[in-house]
């Protein structure tokens, strides 16, 4: 178990960039994330690469095979996390990004079938979990 594991996630775009005809600048193959640089000069790099424990690409459509939904996202994070919480493991999943980046859509998501986000879909399994417990020498607690 790595302490810590990073994430990074491609949104799809915006109305206002739509509108503006923005171009996707960002490249994700497997754990590698790449960001070209549209103003690069000849003398500077075009582009630069990244790799994390997860890439995650969101800014199409589900029909694409290399679309993350939210489901892909929780079960690669939230379900190791809860795995690590029943063990006895303390766990924490932090957010980070600038505003309108996506973060309380992966982190809380839509109250619609298929894009509830981490936090519900981790709820759901925890109570689940504890309900189907066989141990009557266990007990838990919510705080």
């Amino acid at each position: 178990m790595s302490s810590v594991k990073v994430a990074v996630r491609v949104r799809p775009f915006n109305n206002r960039e739509m509108s503006r005809e923005a171009e996707c600048i960002i490249d994700m193959s497997g754990n590698t994330t790449t960001i070209t640089n549209p103003k690069a000069g000849p003398k500077e790099a075009q582009s630069k690469s990244f790799n994390f424990d997860y890439s995650y690409w969101s800014h199409t459509t589900p029909e694409d095979p290399n679309f993350a939904d939210q489901k892909k996202v929780y079960d690669d994070i939230g379900l190791e996390m809860l795995d690590h919480a029943f063990e006895g493991y303390n766990v924490c999943i932090f957010a980070y990004g600038q505003t309108g980046s996506g973060k309380s859509y992966t982190m809380m998501g839509k109250n619609e079938p298929g894009q509830e986000g981490i936090i519900p879909q981790l709820c759901e399994d925890l109570f689940r979990r504890i309900s189907g417990q066989k141990n009557n020498d266990t007990t838990f607690s919510v705080e």
